[in-house]
C-alpha cells in the first residue's frame, strides 16, 4: 500500500506547483502550457508553448488583446531543429539566433520573432505563484485518454514579457494556467474565465474532447464530446457529460450549458489542424436560470470544433 501511495503521490506532485512533463523518467511525447493574465494596463495577454515531440515540432501562440480591440497575435510553429534545444532546467538564454522555449518549475520563458504578423516580436520571463492546486487527472489520466489536463484556476504571474518593443512588468498579475499532456494533441475545445479579483466570483473553465483521444471506450462516446469542467459562484464546483456542442453553446449536463455571444475569434492552423482562438461573452444557463460569466477564453482545434467559432 506504501508504495502504491508513494507513486500516486509523486505522479501528482505538481499539483501544487506550476510543471509539465518536459525531463526526467515521467517526460511525455506531448506538453503544452496555456497561460491567460491581465497586464497592468488592462491588456489580456494569451500564451501557448507547446512541445511537441511525436511530431518533432514546437510552437509558440501569442495572443495580445486591449480592451474593445481585435485579437493581436503572433504563431510561430516550426521543426524542433529550427528552435534552440527546449530548455527544462533554468529559464534559457532569450538573445539566440534561433527560437527559444523554455518551461520549467513555476517559470516558462520564450522569444521568437516573425514577419508579416500583427506581433512580430515578443519574449518573456515569466514566474508562476500558483494560489488554488491544480485539478485535473495528471498521469493517472493516460490511461484511459492520449491527453489528459492540470488545470490551475489562479496563478500570480510575476516577471515580465516584451511585444513589439514594448516591455511591461509584471508583479503577482492574476491568470490561470492549462498543461496538457500526453501521446499527442488531439482535436479538443476549451473554455475559461481568466480569474476575477475577488476568490469565488462566479468562473469557470471547460474541457472538451472527442472520442479520437481516447484509448479505451471511444465506441461508447460515439460522434459526441465529453466536456468537464470547474466552476465557482453560483456555477458547480465540478461538472461532466455527454454531448454535442452547436454554435455558441457548450452542454454542460443537467440541463446547464454554457452560451457564448459576442465572439471576436482568431482562425488559424495549429500542428495541422484547423483552429480558432476567440473571446466571448458567455452567460451559464441552468433550466430557466442564467449566470453572467462575463469575458471567457475560447480554444478550438480540429474539423468539428475550429468552425463552432467562425462569424
Amino acid at each position: 500500500m506504501s508504495a502504491v501511495a508513494g507513486l500516486l503521490s509523486e505522479m501528482f506532485e505538481n499539483r501544487s506547483n506550476f510543471m509539465a512533463p518536459d525531463s526526467g523518467p515521467h517526460k511525455l511525447p506531448y506538453a503544452c502550457s496555456f497561460h491567460w493574465f491581465w497586464t497592468p494596463p488592462g491588456d489580456l495577454i494569451g500564451l501557448d508553448v507547446v512541445r511537441s515531440d511525436d511530431m518533432d515540432r514546437r510552437a509558440l501562440r501569442v495572443f495580445a488583446i486591449s480592451p474593445g480591440r481585435e485579437i493581436a497575435s503572433l504563431i510561430l510553429e516550426g521543426p524542433s531543429s529550427a528552435w534552440a534545444p527546449f530548455a527544462t532546467d533554468a529559464p534559457p538564454a532569450l538573445d539566440q539566433d534561433k527560437p527559444v522555449l523554455g518551461r520549467g518549475k513555476n517559470w516558462v520563458s520564450a522569444s521568437a520573432s516573425v514577419s508579416g504578423q500583427s506581433l512580430n516580436e515578443v519574449s518573456f520571463a515569466l514566474s508562476l505563484a500558483v494560489q488554488v492546486s491544480g485539478k485535473g487527472t495528471g498521469e493517472c489520466g493516460l490511461v484511459l485518454a492520449h491527453l489528459t489536463a492540470m488545470d490551475y484556476l489562479r496563478v500570480e504571474v510575476s516577471g515580465w514579457i516584451k511585444i513589439n518593443g514594448r516591455q511591461i512588468s509584471l508583479d503577482r498579475n492574476l491568470g490561470y494556467t492549462s498543461v496538457h499532456l500526453g501521446d499527442f494533441l488531439p482535436d479538443y475545445a476549451a473554455a475559461a474565465s481568466v480569474p476575477p479579483e475577488k476568490p469565488g466570483a462566479v468562473g469557470i473553465l471547460v474541457n472538451v474532447s472527442d472520442s479520437d483521444d481516447l484509448k479505451h471506450g471511444a465506441s461508447l462516446i460515439g460522434d459526441k464530446s465529453l466536456a468537464y469542467g470547474y466552476g465557482s459562484g453560483g456555477i458547480p464546483g465540478f461538472f461532466m457529460t455527454l454531448g454535442r456542442l452547436g454554435k455558441g453553446m457548450i452542454p454542460l449536463g443537467h440541463d446547464s450549458r454554457l452560451e457564448l455571444s459576442n465572439i471576436k475569434s482568431f482562425p488559424h492552423v495549429l500542428l495541422d489542424r484547423p483552429t480558432t482562438t476567440a473571446t466571448a461573452d458567455a452567460t451559464y444557463m441552468a433550466g430557466g436560470t442564467g449566470i453572467p460569466v462575463g469575458q471567457v477564453i475560447l480554444d478550438f482545434r480540429g474539423e468539428e470544433y475550429a468552425p463552432l467559432l467562425a462569424p
